[in-house]
């Protein structure tokens, strides 16, 4: 895949996750319909001053745009930061489903701890991400074996979100999350489990033990009248 088709990807992915048609975003970059569809496909490059209205428009950064895979791919290019793409998982017991959710997040430069974050929530797909009901934004702060995610709903900046994570001790590539916001269904505050992983897990039986809330941790809440995590070790 040449820069082009890899640009034209992720154009594509945040125009669908704002719920933009391909007319909206040609408006708002002074293009035609069948020029916006080229950057696309990868048929035509964008020019600098295109460049940089669409990381503008789409609200990402410009390496968002190009990709971390063109760094892969092209040796002798060299990025201060890559961005790291993160599986999410949670389960919806109203619809009886897991909820797959793809974190894109980069390093803010002069700080290890921090990231700007972009959350494609709920993806019908992973591998294209920008097929979501939401986009949420905002930054990751860790430190040592916890993290906490700061989000708001690009489409609905009233919403917020607080997503707080501690490394699963018995899989270090996971962390064991509590998600915390309004729920869609009734307006209301809510909070829920959540599995952050760096690999996708297949395994529903394996997601289903990690996600749900058992008679334990009912018993626990009622003893110190809070919702917390209880690691695996």
């Amino acid at each position: 895949m040449n820069v082009d088709e890899r640009v034209g990807q992720n154009i594509r992915k945040y125009r669908m996750a704002y719920n933009m048609t391909l007319k909206e975003l040609a408006v708002l970059l002074h293009k035609s319909v069948s020029t916006v569809s080229k950057y696309e496909k990868g048929d035509i490059s964008l020019d600098m001053s295109t460049f940089v209205e669409l990381s503008r428009i789409l609200k990402v950064s410009p390496l968002a745009i190009i990709g971390d895979e063109t760094a892969k791919e092209e040796e002798e290019c060299r990025y201060a930061e890559k961005i790291e793409k993160l599986y999410m998982y949670s389960y919806d017991a109203i619809g009886k489903v897991i909820i797959k959710s793809v974190i894109e997040q980069q390093v803010v430069e002069g700080n290890g701890n921090r990231y700007k974050v972009h959350l494609f929530n709920d993806v019908s797909e992973i591998r294209e991400p920008g097929d979501c009901s939401g986009l949420y934004t905002g930054e990751y702060e860790k430190e040592g074996f916890i993290g906490t995610y700061m989000l708001h709903n690009q489409a609905l900046k009233s919403e917020h979100i607080m997503i707080s994570c501690v490394n699963n001790l018995v899989n270090p590539g996971q962390q064991l999350a509590l998600v915390s916001g309004l729920s869609n269904y009734t307006m209301l505050p809510i909070t829920f489990k959540a599995v952050i992983s760096e690999k996708e897990i297949v395994n529903k039986e394996k997601l289903m033990n990690l996600l749900t809330f058992n008679k334990d941790d009912i018993k626990q809440m009622k003893q110190i009248n809070y919702l917390t995590i209880q690691n695996m070790k």
